[in-house]
């Protein structure tokens, strides 16, 4: 082979070589440029993942907690709640075994305020056990512009009295159940409060 098919040949060779190499090392870098995108991407994509997952681990475990603390107030409340019936039914049965002079001004102050919703013209009623003290309440406070009429029909009840108009349009409940019942928050608040040591 002559000398200048050998220097073409080599030239050839070496612009073949360079051009082989230029192209594996742009390959190369192109390559080493993707894994270094990829491996940016895939760190972005477990950040936001884990930042994610934290996320939703901090939200479940205030709702966790939330839950929790609603149940522990629910069932605080109803303790207080049964605590607070309790005590009602602890007064409603010391009231009801109530008698004697105390007793008959309780029912005279019952009677009065009655008397200033209705009016000083009424008919009476109580419990059969609640008959002898009414009777005596009556008898103080009816004068000449009170005019008070005890019924013969007795109400269920555990104590108190029951005023109507004598045309029976207006009736005012006085027995304890009825005054409880109206004052039942009022006095639940208060209970509550003595009961919790707030009051």
């Amino acid at each position: 082979m002559s000398k200048a098919a050998t220097d073409t040949l080599d030239k050839v060779s070496a612009e073949f070589e360079t051009e082989v190499l230029s192209e594996l090392q742009e390959g190369r870098s192109e390559a080493l440029s993707r894994i270094e995108a990829s491996r940016k991407e895939t760190e972005e994509s477990t950040s936001k993942i884990l930042e994610t997952s934290v996320k939703q681990a901090e939200s479940l475990k205030r709702q966790i907690i939330g839950a929790a603390e609603l149940q522990a107030r629910n069932a605080q409340l109803r303790s207080l709640e049964k605590a607070v019936n309790e005590v009602f039914d602890m007064a409603m049965k010391e009231i009801s075994e109530s008698e004697g002079a105390a007793y008959e001004r309780a029912m005279v102050d019952l009677i009065k305020q009655g008397l200033d919703v209705i009016g000083h013209k009424a008919s009476v009623s109580c419990s059969a056990k609640d008959k002898r003290a009414v009777s005596a309440a009556i008898h103080k406070l009816n004068s000449s512009t009170v005019k008070l009429t005890l019924e013969d029909k007795h109400v269920e009840t555990i104590g108190g009295v029951v005023l109507s108009t004598p045309d029976g349009s207006i009736r005012f409940d006085n027995t304890f159940e009825a005054r409880l019942e109206r004052d039942k928050a009022t006095l639940r608040k208060e209970v509550a409060g003595i009961l919790t040591g707030s009051a």
